[in-house]
């Protein structure tokens, strides 16, 4: 869940080449046709995570609201919180685990998968507390355990993430609203528990936006949390043409950072973030993403808006060196003029896929494109670490509109889709989807979705998808 922006008064190098291809383009990267996971009005939700273990088995989890069945062993009255589809079949069909859900506490849910296949699956429950829980079985039963600031007065965590590091240890970064500061709990599984360690404090600042996501780099066993700052250089949430965006005037604050945290597998406590990028632009829009290739490079993303283009840019920059220095940032999308939620998968050396929903509309704003706007998944693959990219439409309109990015202080009826989408790859290295559809019915919420690579190459070298 992203709390209500803060008022802002809180203070390229060379383009990419990119070939902008349809997702049926001949001797290219084709995508099947897109699945809805689930269709009764039990599965109306949005941000689906998902996740594919090592014999194939495909998960995906949405939260189903935090409190509306939190789990008795946290204090609530009900069975569970976070929604769970499991398919065999390579997506084709899905079936809903559970009489309910999964004992998370139905907000801001995760899912992570150790090499032997256990799952681990995440969520907020109606305390605010982060809980993860274990199933040894692939989502048939699940243990519960709360795992950082459960029972805290004011209740103060919001959003969490959740990687592995072999079969043993699940890490959890989560913010803390109150105390302004990103935290990481390293988990031991002692078998069917999750025991928590000490929590290691990240960041203290109130200059923080939201954590991102958490990735394990499994040769070495560190671990890479990102962020941004909050605040905005230029903001630019009014209506379309009603908001000049002058980033001279628009506020004090000079830039954006992009950060990241890097912890080794031995260590207890953090060191200094890292700058990744300091951009004087707003970073605003999306959480920031991280993932880490078979090579150890380290890939992150984000969103920034570009008002004089009246665009929102996805952005990437790489290390090489374990976090140590960054690239400079490039756009990595080409035919959508402003994109939303970026994501990023990777696989083998080199070997990445950056996926976003975007729009051919422009405005200040993704909160600010006209309502005709239509808005689609791309994904953008690199084979050659991010310098050069090949860009996919990979499912057909999936929402008309302006999307809000505010998250809490979204106006009723225009947060359907709420506030991310993930992708993951199969064991041949095939890009999956999940994604959130709000046209079946966009007065009624949005629907869990999932599109599948079905041809040419993936992020495993060497091997083509298939149907």
């Amino acid at each position: 869940m992203k709390t209500s922006r803060l008022l802002p008064t809180l203070g390229v190098a060379a383009a990419l080449a990119a070939l902008i291809a349809p997702a049926s383009a001949a001797g290219g990267r084709q995508f099947g046709k897109p699945v809805h996971v689930g269709t009764d009005t039990f599965d109306l939700t949005g941000e689906p995570s998902i996740a594919v273990a090592p014999d194939g088995t495909e998960y995906i989890v949405a939260p189903d609201g935090a409190g509306v069945r939190a789990p008795a062993a946290l204090g609530g009255a009900g069975t569970g919180g976070s929604l769970i589809w499991r398919s065999a079949d390579h997506g084709r069909t899905w079936t809903r685990l559970g009489s309910y859900d999964v004992p998370t506490g139905g907000g801001d849910s995760d899912i992570a998968i150790t090499p032997d296949g256990t799952l681990f699956a995440s969520g907020l429950s109606y305390l605010a507390c982060s809980t993860v829980s274990r199933s040894g079985d692939k989502g048939d039963t699940w243990v519960p355990v709360p795992v950082a600031g459960c029972g805290r007065t004011p209740v103060s965590n919001d959003r969490q993430w959740n990687a592995v590091d072999g079969n043993d240890t699940v890490y959890t970064a989560i913010g803390d609203t109150v105390d302004t500061e990103i935290d990481l709990v390293r988990s031991a599984v002692d078998n069917p528990l999750v025991v928590p360690s000490a929590t290691m404090t990240l960041s203290r600042t109130a200059d923080y936006q939201w954590p991102g996501t958490v990735d394990v780099d499994q040769r070495n066993g560190n671990v890479y949390t990102v962020w941004n700052t909050t605040g905005a250089p230029n903001d630019c949430d009014g209506a379309p043409g009603g908001d000049a965006c002058k980033p001279a005037q628009a506020s004090s604050k000079q830039a954006d950072k992009v950060l990241i945290s890097v912890v080794g597998r031995a260590a207890t406590t953090a060191p200094a973030p890292i700058t990744v990028a300091s951009r004087r632009f707003d970073t605003f829009d999306s959480f920031v993403v991280d993932a880490v290739d078979k090579a150890g490079n380290i890939y992150v993303v984000w969103n920034e808006r570009h008002p004089q283009q009246q665009a929102t840019w996805t952005m990437l920059s790489v290390s090489h060196n374990a976090g140590r220095s960054w690239s400079a940032p490039v756009k990595v999308q080409r035919a959508p003029s402003t994109t939303v939620f970026p994501w990023v998968t990777a696989g083998d050396a080199g070997r990445i896929a950056v996926s976003y929903y975007g729009t051919s509309a422009r405005g200040n704003s993704p909160q600010t494109v006209a309502k005709t706007a239509s808005w689609y998944v791309y994904s953008a693959y690199s084979t050659d670490g991010g310098r050069t990219f090949a860009e996919y439409r990979t499912t057909p309109a999936m929402h008309h509109g302006a999307i809000c990015t505010s998250g809490t202080g979204c106006a009723t009826g225009t947060r359907n889709l709420l506030d991310f989408f993930e992708t993951a790859a199969d064991p041949n290295g095939c890009l999956v989807t999940a994604y959130a559809d709000n046209t079946v019915d966009p007065a009624t919420g949005a629907v869990v979705s999932y599109v599948r690579q079905t041809g040419g190459p993936g992020l495993r070298a060497g091997h083509a998808c298939r149907a």
